[in-house]
């Protein structure tokens, strides 16, 4: 069936071709460096058409009538490319065309798709980020892409030592996250101070906060995709930043028909608090790079990849503790005609930790995960304001988790599932104020209660005036797979596991609705408002009756966890100015979120009604730029710790909480932080090269993390455990 619907549409370009109309199609890319430009705007001056180029840089136009044109080629940062071009009937021409970079005062938070596409593509709560981005925002030792995506609205952040993502609502474990397209299981550090995505390494991120189309599945918040350089394939290049946390150096270089991006970096915690005449052995390094070559004018073919690892071993309180990410993706890209671009991808990831905590006859927790994935996605563009994306995609999966107490294995858990995906979308224009993007995504899953899932897709842009449109989005979203949600206690790593015929899969309704506008060239405004219902999530609960209790290997979900299910609604401003001297944005959400457990409903650990961002940069003069970021948020709610008891197995002593029986009842006081930066761009032996100063948490305000209670004491003393203090940094980059 799906591939009838496929060919039904493909058929559908049959009648044009007959009338032999010309095409015109290539690839936009950086004069400097050889990297595809993504949104770069190109039309013809003497016809009202025109495209965009897509996330590879890939751009077509069709139909064209044979004649005499001037094309036109337009992005933000570049000079404008003209070209004549002579088309004859049924010619297919294939132009690549370099764009040259030009200064632009001040574009230091911009936007990769410029307004020109604004016109053609449906984006819903979508955003899209360039590294030079990201590299303008206040920082923690370094720029850091999660904690930039945090400033928007609509997404809140666990506290301070978290790069996890609360979208909406929604949990951490709702978000697909990606590199060139694998799944990053854990795209977080320890402690969660970084991410694991090397700017340096780092093309792109596109984030939707909501309401994604088919293309996407396997959660039920959000999306976001990163997608890796190619690397400068002109010339050799690179660069080298140190700051008081760590340390990273990127290298680049034309390799045969193609590039080689090199990217690492190492903390140094471990030698840094030995100043102080402290021990805290902790440090993590990061390997990411990618390689490509290009076959053919049609055919490039690219391996991308990630290797990161944490490591804790400090003997004086027994605790050994090892976590790392990995992923490597080969990528074939083929032009099958101008008209049908095509991605195939084969790669796998991994994820896996293990914690060992009081020595041989302590606790010893493992937790591993593999993927290995094939997919695949075509685009055939029937013409700029038609075309059908489609594709597949099969997962082969593995969730192992052993928790080990004294040499006993006290709990096991080995599934082996297998996750598949087919999907069809559509992005059409309507008339001349309507635009369309409706798709279908049939998902698999072979652990889960029932095998197969349709999920449709829809999202309307309504043109109310000039650069003013009214937008909508719905959609069903699936998930089968979630880490271990403890709604009591902070946890520092994430276990994952995936459901099995005890319980439903995840299951996500979303309703979006709003306005946006292009203020004037520079300005963007968005207003929206969104529902979601997020039913059949899961949430861990104690079951044992002993901390050493043995629940065996390969038990049920059920045996752990709770279906839950919730709900979420609110609304968020956008006020973007990409470019300038003046620069950033001003976000605002307010926002309810709800679960329901044992026909008890109660507010989510990350209910945050109010949250404000602003975040500006603004060029100072005499190569001097000042950064700004200020986040206020209204309180997490918490469980109050009501008394303890001492629970006694043998010589083994564990006390015991007794909450309230209303959880989430009180809440913590708001969260402020103010961070802010200058940064000084001058020559270092004639090299380009930027000196900053960073502070975090300017205000030196004790935002709280958690309470803590002592029952010792008799009335229960409560201690608070905050978050991060004032923190100066200074940094310094050199490019060469």
């Amino acid at each position: 069936m799906f591939c009838f619907l496929v060919m039904l549409w493909l058929g559908m370009a049959v009648s044009p071709l007959a009338a032999q109309p010309a095409t015109i199609s290539g690839f936009v890319a950086d004069s400097s460096n050889g990297e595809f430009l993504i949104g770069a705007n190109l039309y013809f001056e003497d016809l009202q058409t025109g495209a965009f180029t897509t996330r590879e840089g890939y751009y077509v136009i069709h139909p064209i009538p044979a004649g005499e044109y001037q094309l036109v080629c337009n992005y933000i940062g570049y000079k404008p490319f003209r070209q004549a071009v002579s088309l004859k009937a049924g010619e297919k021409l294939f132009l690549n065309i370099a764009l040259a970079p030009q200064a632009i005062t001040g574009q230091a938070v911009d936007v990769i798709a410029e307004a020109a596409s604004i016109d053609r593509e449906v984006k819903i709560s979508q955003v899209s980020l360039s590294a030079r981005a990201i590299q303008q925002a206040p920082k923690l030792g370094e720029a850091d892409l999660f904690r930039t995506i945090q400033a928007l609205p609509g997404v809140v952040a666990e506290s301070d030592f978290s790069t996890g993502l609360v979208v909406r609502g929604g949990n951490t474990d709702q978000n697909l996250v990606m590199l060139d397209g694998i799944t990053v299981y854990n795209p977080s550090h320890l402690g969660g101070l970084f991410s694991n995505f090397l700017l340096d390494a780092v093309k792109d991120a596109r984030f939707v906060k909501g309401g994604f189309p088919a293309e996407y599945g396997g959660r039920m918040s959000s999306v976001l995709n990163v997608i890796s350089r190619e690397g400068n394939r002109k010339e050799f290049a690179g660069n080298a930043y140190i700051s008081m946390l760590s340390s990273h150096l990127s290298l680049e270089t034309p390799v045969g028909n193609g590039a080689l991006l090199l990217a690492g970096r190492r903390t140094y915690f471990d030698q840094a608090v030995k100043l102080f005449n402290e021990e805290f052995p902790y440090y993590f390094y990061d390997f990411q790079g990618s390689f490509h070559q290009d076959l053919s004018p049609y055919d490039r073919l690219s391996i991308s990849g990630y290797f990161g690892n944490d490591v804790l071993d400090w003997d004086k309180i027994s605790i050994d503790l090892q976590w790392g990410n990995r992923t490597l993706a080969a990528n074939w890209r083929h032009v099958f005609s101008p008209q049908l671009f095509s991605n195939f991808m084969v790669a796998g990831s991994q994820f896996e930790t293990n914690v060992e905590f009081g020595g041989e006859e302590g606790v010893d927790s493992k937790n591993d995960i593999i993927d290995y994935t094939l997919k695949g996605d075509l685009t055939y563009f029937f013409n700029p304001q038609n075309s059908l994306k489609f594709g597949f995609e099969a997962k082969k999966l593995l969730f192992e988790y052993k928790s080990i107490y004294d040499n006993r294995t006290l709990l096991g858990i080995k599934q082996t599932p297998v996750e598949g995906a087919a999907y069809l979308q559509n992005d059409r224009k309507v008339g001349e104020r309507w635009l369309l993007n409706a798709g279908l995504r049939m998902s698999y899953f072979s652990a889960s209660r029932e095998k197969f899932y349709l999920e449709p897709r829809l999202a309307l842009k309504y043109r109310i005036g000039n650069k003013e449109y009214l937008n909508f989005a719905t959609g069903i979203f699936r998930q089968f797979i979630f880490t271990v949600q403890d709604e009591y206690n902070p946890t520092i790593s994430n276990d994952w596991f995936s459901i099995d015929e005890t319980v439903p899969a995840g299951n996500s309704l979303h309703f979006i609705a709003g306005y946006e506008k292009e203020l004037w060239s520079t300005t963007f405004l968005q207003a929206e408002v969104f529902y979601k219902t997020l039913d059949n999530m899961l949430t861990y609960r104690e079951t044992r009756s002993a901390v050493d209790e043995s629940l065996g290997e390969n038990i049920l979900v059920t045996d752990l966890f709770v279906p839950t299910d919730g709900y979420s609604y609110g609304g968020e401003f956008f006020l973007h100015k990409r470019f300038g001297q003046l620069s950033g944005w001003i976000g605002y959400s307010i926002s309810w979120s709800r679960k329901q457990l044992d026909a008890a409903r109660y507010y989510a650990s990350f209910d945050r009604r109010h949250n404000l961002n602003l975040l500006l940069s603004y060029e100072l003069g005499k190569n001097w730029r000042f950064g700004s970021r200020f986040n206020y948020g209204s309180g997490f709610p918490y469980t109050r710790a009501l008394a303890s008891y001492e629970e006694r197995d043998g010589g083994v002593v564990e006390r015991r909480i007794i909450y309230d029986s209303q959880r989430n009842r009180f809440r913590y006081p708001a969260y402020i932080r103010w961070d802010l930066g200058f940064t000084k761009s001058f020559r270092m032996f004639k090299m380009p090269s930027e000196f900053d100063i960073q502070v975090v948490n300017a205000l030196n305000r004790d935002n709280v993390f958690f309470y803590q209670w002592d029952f010792d004491e008799n009335p229960a003393k409560r201690e608070t455990i905050t978050m991060l203090p004032i923190i100066p940094t200074i940094g310094l980059k050199v490019n060469f």
